[in-house]
C-alpha cells in the first residue's frame, strides 16, 4: 500500500503555530524547585500501558485497557505527571518557548519513582539503554536540541544505565503528532523511525519521552527496537495526557 505523500514542512509550520502561543502567555517556571514540586499522578493506571484510568487495577492482573488494545510491543509503560496545569505550561514552554529547564530536577524526580513507586517493575540488576525518542529533523534544526535527549541522558547518569541517544533515527517524511487527531497519530508514525544501520543490538531498552499521548510514538519506536532485536522494552514518559 503506497502511503500518501506528506508535506516536508509540516513540522516547521506546526512548530511557528506553537510558538506563536508563547507572545503574551507569562513565563512558566522552570527551575528546580518548581519541577521537585509538581505534583506526581497518584490516580489509578493501567498496569500495562501505564494509562490514567483513574481505576486501580489489581496486583496480578495481567489485563489491559482499551487504551493498549491491541497488545503493544512494549512490556509496559509508565508515565510520572498528568499532562496538565503547571506540568502542561512547563514541557511546552520548554519544547516551544526554547525555555532552559532544570533537566537534572526531572531526573531526580523519575530516578525516585523508578526506586520507589515502580521498584516492583525495575528489579535489581535491569540495567536497560535508555533510548531518547528522536524528533523530526526540522524541529532538531529550529530548536537546537531534543528535550527528551537531555532528560534521557541525566536519568542515565544518575541511575548508571547506558544512553543509546542515535540508537533510533527519525525519518523527513513523518508528520508532526502534536496537534493531529488521536486517530490520526498511528498513521503519522507508521515506518517513522529505524535502527541506523552498524547500530549495535540493544537487548534491554528503555525508550524516554516527554509526553505520553495517544501510545502511537512509543508503539513505533519499541516496533522498530524489536524488530532490530530488542527483547525486553519498557517505555517512560514525563507526563502522560489525561484522556
Amino acid at each position: 500500500m503506497t502511503r500518501p505523500h506528506r508535506a516536508p514542512f509540516a513540522p516547521l509550520f506546526a512548530e511557528f503555530a506553537h510558538l506563536s502561543a508563547f507572545l503574551t502567555r507569562p513565563p512558566a517556571d522552570l527551575s528546580a524547585a518548581a519541577i521537585l514540586g509538581w505534583p506526581a499522578y497518584k490516580g489509578g493506571e493501567c498496569l500495562r500501558c501505564g494509562a490514567f484510568t483513574g481505576v486501580a487495577f489489581p496486583r496480578g492482573c495481567s489485563g489491559g485497557c482499551p487504551s493498549c488494545t491491541p497488545p503493544p510491543p512494549f512490556t509496559f509503560a509508565r508515565s510520572l505527571f498528568a499532562y496538565e496545569g503547571q506540568v502542561r505550561e512547563g514541557i511546552r514552554a520548554a519544547k516551544y518557548g526554547r525555555r532552559a529547564v532544570a533537566v537534572e530536577a526531572l531526573a531526580v524526580r523519575l530516578h525516585g519513582a523508578v526506586r520507589d513507586r515502580w521498584s516492583d517493575l525495575f528489579p535489581f540488576g535491569f540495567r536497560p539503554a535508555v533510548v531518547p525518542v528522536p524528533i523530526h529533523p526540522l524541529k532538531y534544526f529550529l530548536r537546537g536540541f531534543n528535550l527528551p535527549a537531555f532528560v534521557g541522558r541525566a536519568l542515565a547518569r544518575r541511575a548508571g544505565w547506558a544512553f543509546a541517544p542515535l540508537a533510533l533515527r527519525r525519518g523527513w517524511d513523518a508528520r508532526p503528532q502534536a496537534g493531529s487527531r488521536l486517530t490520526d497519530r498511528r498513521e503519522n508514525v507508521r515506518d517513522a523511525f529505524r535502527v541506523p544501520a552498524g547500530v549495535r543490538t540493544l537487548s534491554d531498552v528503555l525508550i524516554l519521552d516527554d509526553v505520553y499521548t495517544s501510545g502511537a510514538t512509543a508503539a513505533a519506536c519499541a516496533g522498530a527496537l524489536k524488530t532490530a532485536g530488542a527483547r525486553h522494552i519498557v517505555v517512560l514518559t514525563v507526563a502522560r495526557t489525561v484522556l
